[in-house]
């Protein structure tokens, strides 16, 4: 009975570790997905639509009206994807003529996502899908606190062409 508890103390100290790496590591690969589909979305709506289209962060998507929110690279509130149809130097959310294409809530816990300065808050894409970034990559960290070796990037040329790196990641902090 012994040499039975003994072995399954062995296989608890080590399956315990890696189920709970496992768990952290399909938490970080779901918010990867979703955050893609979600450039994804936002560069064809531009397309079809034949207006701009923004991606911004945003720390009320609870709210009726969310708005985008803040100066901070700090995305792990939320943010929203809206089509810019009316008034192309504020790029903030106006209910009365912009349109709502997709909430994103908050990242789960234990998770942040972050962005590089040349993001300038937000995500804009053109109506032939290019990015509106000043020629720079835009770059989406997700990170837990296992930092880099376990992290993920998202990078989005300026052709608008989005980019997944898994793991072994430059920064968990874009600059």
């Amino acid at each position: 009975m012994l040499v039975t508890m003994g072995i399954a103390v062995i296989v608890l100290t080590t399956a315990v570790p890696s189920i709970s790496s496992s768990i952290r590591d399909n938490r970080l690969v779901n918010e990867l997905n979703k955050v893609m589909a979600d450039i994804y979305l936002a560069r064809s709506e531009a397309a079809k639509r034949d207006t701009r289209v923004i991606m911004c962060r945003s720390n009320t998507t609870t709210a009726t009206v969310p708005t985008c929110s803040g100066n901070t690279r700090i995305w792990t509130t939320g943010y929203i994807i809206f089509a810019d149809d009316g008034n192309y130097s504020n790029n903030t959310y106006d209910a009365g003529t912009d349109t709502l294409l997709r909430i994103s809530r908050p990242v789960p816990d234990g998770v942040e996502l972050r962005t590089s300065w040349s993001m300038n808050w937000n995500l804009e894409f053109n109506p032939d899908g290019s990015t509106n970034e000043a020629g720079a990559v835009a770059i989406m960290s997700i990170c837990d606190n296992r930092g880099r070796p376990d992290g993920r990037q998202i990078q989005v040329a300026p052709h608008g062409i989005p980019k997944m790196h898994s793991r072994n990641i430059s920064t968990c902090y874009p600059e």
